[in-house]
């Protein structure tokens, strides 16, 4: 009889301990996320920030710089006349680009380069093609996440949380990068030199270009504002 009696006692807190069991994985579960996932990122406030591919950008900082670019865009310029007008004789008129030293500099080496390759050079810009040249700088005011190390996981570039085939979501995928050891000497400072021949009311060749610059070198391809107060005249003509 005591065996049966310990047995039965046995076997009810053995259904009891099943019961609290249970309900304790139903208090648990989540409504709208299972809860094998509640550990993953499922929505969020705003887009979460995410770097690009890593690439390279060159800094321009010397005149051999402006030099090599004035080579690529005048070989493309030979390139583009032999293409819309073989065995014509279309001169090319380059364009004054402006008085700083970036301007001044780039102009000659795009006429030495266009001779170079061949492509005979108009004085004036009647019936030739006309090389135009213009640039934009941009300074940042960038605020970058760094570590110690230099690396740091993020999601991957252009990932959208979503359900799987099996109503689950998605493992947020990461990636190494690069943070805090390239990133601290990025120059704050871009220009874009876009490059354009130009014939018939068409676009024969463009090119635009985009390199690094510092700071300081921004008087080499932008006018400064005259300090102080401007002193202005006028003429007029009297009988």
């Amino acid at each position: 009889m005591e065996k049966t009696k310990i047995k039965d006692h046995a076997m009810r807190i053995a259904a009891l301990l099943t019961l609290i069991t249970l309900g304790l994985l139903t208090g648990c579960s989540s409504v709208s996320v299972n809860s094998d996932q509640s550990s993953q990122l499922v929505t969020a406030q705003a887009p979460i920030p995410s770097g690009y591919l890593l690439s390279t950008q060159p800094k321009m900082q010397a005149m051999a710089h402006w030099d090599q670019l004035a080579d690529k865009v005048a070989q493309n310029c030979g390139k583009a006349l032999d293409h819309f007008f073989p065995g014509e004789d279309v001169r090319v008129y380059v364009a004054p680009l402006g008085t700083t030293p970036f301007a001044k500099a780039y102009r000659e080496a795009l006429l030495t380069h266009l001779i170079d390759y061949g492509v005979p050079v108009s004085f004036a810009p009647e019936g030739a093609a006309v090389l135009e040249v213009n640039l934009g700088l941009v300074r940042h005011r960038r605020v970058l996440d760094t570590t110690r190390k230099g690396l740091r996981n993020a999601p991957d570039p252009g990932f959208r949380q979503r359900k799987n085939s099996a109503g689950l979501y998605e493992p947020v995928p990461e990636v190494g990068e690069e943070s805090g050891y390239f990133d601290a000497p990025t120059p704050d400072s871009e220009v874009q030199i876009n490059s354009a021949l130009v014939h018939q009311g068409a676009y024969l060749y463009r090119d635009s270009s985009i390199f690094y610059v510092s700071s300081p070198d921004w008087a080499h391809y932008q006018l400064q504002t005259p300090q102080g107060g401007v002193e202005l005249k006028r003429y007029s003509l009297v009988n």
